[in-house]
């Protein structure tokens, strides 16, 4: 692609060697209506399957495409990854096996309408019991900790200036990384938007969220809290 991109669109992957390929052909109809150019930054994350080698394939083909490595794995370190060698001038991040591209393009008309903000979509219904209950609790902990106003904090895709991104300093490597950027987005000032949709169906492979991680997340909530605890104080900053 020769022309900056205005929206670059991280997407995580891992072992899905067998329909990345689909997924990513996805994107391309409804970014296209945009009228806008745009980027896709592809991150294998760890995969141990050939997805590296599918999307590299892709890539070489495809000046839309871009691939970005993360061999060391964790949800949060590949977003990151991405968002750093993304060059649009709006950002966004999801998750690849069960996004509707459609919601990037609905989510970025309501962001351009509220904007400056942090614009995020907000699964309505998951069809899985267990997990409605355990993002329950983690949005209760957001809501108590950092005053953060959401029912679906981990929902994405999300969608944030360049100007936001580099304010809020991003550190999380693992999947706290959705708490800590909303958490941050409101430190700063910047409002939350939210584009409500019914729930999603996953594209292929399994979630990787277990108890264990789920644990982490509350508990890494809490050291979140500590860390920003210092800084609350602090005025906040004009973001675009």
């Amino acid at each position: 692609m020769t022309n900056k991109p205005f929206l670059s669109v991280v997407l995580p992957c891992r072992n899905q060697a067998d329909h990345i390929g689909r997924v990513l052909e996805r994107y391309f109809t409804p970014l296209d209506g945009i009228g806008r150019p745009y980027e896709l930054v592809v991150v294998p994350n760890a995969s141990t399957d050939g997805t590296n080698d599918v999307v590299r394939r892709i890539a070489a083909a495809d000046s839309r495409v871009t691939m970005v490595e993360n061999p060391q794995g964790g949800w949060g370190r590949s977003v990151l990854c991405g968002l750093r060698s993304a060059r649009g001038d709006l950002l966004c991040y999801t998750n690849s096996a069960r996004t509707d591209p459609r919601h990037v393009v609905e989510l970025l008309a309501l962001y351009e309408a509220h904007a400056p903000c942090l614009a995020k979509v907000r699964r309505e219904n998951r069809h899985a019991p267990l997990r409605e209950i355990g993002s329950l609790l983690y949005n209760l902990e957001g809501r108590l900790l950092f005053g953060v106003e959401s029912r679906d904090v981990n929902g994405t895709p999300k969608i944030f200036s360049r100007q936001l991104f580099e304010a809020l300093r991003l550190e999380s490597e693992g999947d706290l990384i959705d708490m800590e950027c909303i958490a941050r987005a409101r430190q700063v000032g910047v409002k939350l938007v939210e584009l409500p949709v019914q729930g999603f169906q996953r594209h292929g492979g399994k979630s990787s969220t277990t108890f264990k991680s789920a644990w982490n997340m509350y508990a890494g909530a809490w050291r979140l809290s500590r860390k920003l605890a210092s800084t609350r104080q602090a005025p906040p900053r004009k973001v675009a």
